[in-house]
């Protein structure tokens, strides 16, 4: 006899000629094991995204991941990465500002806002704060400071306090100040699902 979800589906299908009336793809969600997740997030980020990438399906098992990441990426590039993926999922990860003049606050509050505006109210946003050393004496408190004024202003926008997390957790930087060693980007990955399983 034949066993497995194809073999139920063929002896539904034999013994219950109504059933042939109904969507193959009916039968098959009626089928799957009801913890089975349909879920999707797409990733939009600079080099804390790559190494964070080998770490996020283990955080979130069951669910259809697309990553774009890019070592060096602008938060500004955020918005013409999402606009280029097409099919967006329900949910957007982003790692980005890491790479941009702290001085531009800004800037950096225009690139959230657009990426917002790209994902639309339909779809829920997760984005780290920023931690790295002062450029030319700025420090990131701003750029993190718009993030969450943000994401007060929107039930879409969470936030994952990385810069926070680090700072509780020095062992885990490198020495730039920046990226992290593998604990510490399987930290991120398990905050960054944390956040995600919180969406609307």
């Amino acid at each position: 006899m034949a066993t497995g979800y194809p073999g139920r589906l063929q002896q539904l299908v034999r013994f219950m000629p109504s059933l042939r009336l109904l969507p193959l793809a009916v039968l098959v969600a009626a089928l799957m094991p009801s913890g089975a997740s349909a879920q999707g997030l797409f990733v939009n980020g600079d080099s804390l995204a790559v190494g964070t990438e080998p770490y996020m399906r283990g955080a979130l098992p069951g669910w259809s991941i697309r990553t774009s990441a890019s070592i060096s990426r602008h938060a500004f590039e955020g918005p013409g990465v999402l606009r280029a993926a097409g099919g967006l999922p329900g949910v957007i990860a982003v790692s980005l500002g890491t790479n941009d003049d702290p001085r531009n606050v800004g800037a950096f509050r225009a690139a959230v806002r657009q990426t917002m505006a790209v994902v639309g109210a339909g779809r829920c946003v997760v984005w780290a704060t920023v931690l790295r050393p002062p450029v030319a004496g700025a420090t990131y408190t701003g750029y993190n400071q718009a993030l969450k004024a943000e994401a007060r202003r929107r039930p879409n926008l969470k936030v994952v306090r990385w810069r926070g997390l680090v700072e509780a957790n020095p062992h885990w930087l490198a020495g730039d100040g920046v990226h992290v060693n593998p604990t510490g980007y399987q930290a991120r990955a398990r905050a960054f699902a944390k956040k995600i399983r919180r969406c609307p």
